[in-house]
């Protein structure tokens, strides 16, 4: 029979609880110990249990006592929560996700797990997966500001920035003076082009707490406005005398950089660049020979035998428009330009070809060797697929397109898969491109742009790519030079159009108007008139480049491949 726990033991656990919450996880261990001396089987116990190991990084005793609490208890979401948060800390982001998806099914508003399984699926890079459980936490949590900041954060990472501005003015409403809100709200109006209102969420943020290094970031990276002085010296005394984490150090060195560039103070522009890079390349490095491979494999196995050799999938792709390039090259004007006609829309850059490129592979070969191995039916299922994301990008438009860059890598994929694809190729001064990219706050998957020779060696490995695909690839692929469309504009922005098979649009011209989100680093400039201001910057810094130049053959060093 069973016997209600006993006051006493109530108020041992509501002591657990306490303890865990203030961090003394060996008090609470000691606790649940003395609880379960008493009570064995003690579901709450072992639970706290756990939870204290996990404290204490102890991830083996934890899973013991998990285990042995879901043994008298294997429908409790409180343990299958517990369970879940393990597995986070194992990394086995699946089997986290299971668990916390249990406990929901038993317990449909279970806050901590809504929130964990939410934070499981974006440490699996699947932002859309976590979006829904994030609106199912607001509602759960309708007065909780650090609820709305994730849900905004989340939704701007999925590209609806619209609703990510509506849960970041939210959250600032409901607690004005947490910067994390403020900040959420600032980089989201950013993206959708509201600068002044950004910077005057970023200023809201110094008012309260004039050393948020984040938030100086971000108001010194903003173009087209002024920023004092003192901003520029609080940046400069924090990282001269605070003990900042690395990541904050990169940003305020790259943000001081940018600061100085449009100063024209360029060599103390370069001493931040350099010094932020330097910090982001330690923790961040690139395998430049590893990466020199994978070029080669795609070379050796997407020769001019095996690329007129897939059969043809059944369905056609006239759709997509892929533009494709170096990051910093031009791509995101380009898709500006085009997204500007009236039957296009704009995608923005879409993994998907990268991540059927990754599912192409068996037992006997990988990727890009299998690629030969796929019959019809396989690349159809496969171009249906794509062609099923551009439905969810955008349903009305005649044309989509996709402007991940990097799909560079992946043309001999394209042409396999949409034999009629309309591919445009941007390309821009080699020297202004790394410069551009040396410059940039680029996220960690980016590692080759935190450092010159990786930067040269890269841009050398695309060039000797796309020559490839050039010479092999039944495909055509239409070139746009940067440095062409920024003084020719009207005649390339028509050579364009040609090659996607549109009509003429006066709107083409005035691509800065479109009022839509952008979230790569263009997202200023896409918005203004064409201006040739940044051909040729590479000069400015001839001197802290030379290593770079030296690498590059000199001609193109000058000019576009």
């Amino acid at each position: 029979m069973d016997v209600a726990p006993s006051a006493a033991m109530h108020g041992s656990l509501r002591e657990i609880s306490e303890l865990l919450r203030r961090g003394d996880a060996s008090g609470a261990i000691a606790l649940c110990r003395a609880v379960l001396n008493e009570s064995p089987d003690n579901t709450d116990a072992l639970r706290f249990l756990a939870l204290g190991q996990l404290q204490n990084n102890d991830l083996v005793e934890a899973d013991r006592s998990l285990v042995r609490a879901m043994r008298s208890a294997p429908a409790d979401p409180e343990l299958m929560n517990a369970l879940g948060i393990l597995r986070l800390r194992q990394g086995a982001y699946v089997e986290a996700v299971q668990s916390f998806a249990r406990c929901l099914d038993i317990a449909p508003i279970h806050r901590d797990a809504l929130s964990n399984l939410a934070a499981a699926y974006t440490g699996m890079r699947q932002p859309h997966h976590a979006a829904s459980y994030l609106e199912r936490l607001t509602q759960v949590l309708p007065f909780s500001a650090p609820a709305f900041v994730r849900a905004a954060d989340n939704r701007l990472a999925v590209g609806e920035v619209e609703q990510a501005i509506e849960y970041g003015r939210k959250a600032v409403r409901l607690d004005p003076d947490n910067p994390s809100g403020r900040l959420s709200l600032a980089e989201a109006l950013e993206v959708w082009g509201r600068f002044r209102q950004a910077k005057f969420e970023y200023l809201a943020v110094l008012t309260v707490d004039s050393g948020n290094a984040r938030a100086l970031a971000g108001l010194l990276s903003l173009q087209g406005t002024q920023v004092d002085e003192q901003h520029v010296v609080s940046a400069q005394r924090l990282l001269e005398t605070a003990e900042l984490p690395d990541r904050d150090c990169v940003q305020l060195h790259l943000a001081l950089a940018r600061h100085y560039d449009r100063g024209r103070q360029y060599a103390r522009a370069f001493e931040h660049l350099q010094a932020g890079n330097a910090t982001r390349f330690k923790n961040h490095p690139f395998d430049s020979i590893a990466h020199s491979r994978a070029v080669d494999r795609l070379i050796e196995g997407c020769g001019s035998e095996a690329a007129g050799s897939c059969p043809s999938p059944s369905t056609h792709g006239r759709r997509p428009i892929f533009i494709v390039g170096m990051p910093r090259s031009g791509t995101t004007l380009v898709e500006q330009i085009l997204a500007a006609h009236s039957e296009v829309a704009a995608g923005g850059e879409l993994p998907t070809i990268m991540n059927i490129a990754a599912q192409i592979g068996g037992d006997s070969s990988a990727y890009p060797e299998a690629l030969q191995e796929l019959d019809g039916d396989s690349l159809s299922r496969l171009a249906r697929q794509y062609l099923e994301k551009l439905e969810t990008v955008s349903a009305g438009g005649t044309r989509v397109t996709d402007k991940m860059p990097f799909n560079f890598m992946h043309l001999g994929l394209i042409a396999a898969l949409f034999p009629d694809a309309t591919i445009i190729h941007c390309r821009r001064s080699a020297a202004d491109t790394c410069l551009s990219c040396y410059f940039t706050s680029f996220n960690e998957e980016l590692q080759f742009a935190s450092d010159l020779n990786a930067l040269g060696r890269y841009w050398l490995d695309y060039q000797r790519l796309m020559h490839h695909w050039h010479r092999v690839l039944p495909v055509k692929i239409l070139d746009v030079d940067y440095e062409r469309l920024v003084t020719d504009t009207e005649a390339t922005v028509r050579q364009m159009l040609n090659f996607c098979e549109l009509a003429w649009e006066p709107e083409c011209m005035h691509f800065f108007n479109i009022d839509r989100g952008i979230r790569t680093p263009s997202r200023w400039q896409v918005r203004q008139p064409i201006y040739p201001q940044s051909v040729g910057r590479w000069r400015h810094y001839e001197r802290q480049l030379r290593p770079l130049l030296d690498l590059l053959p000199p001609v193109i060093s000058e000019r576009s491949a």
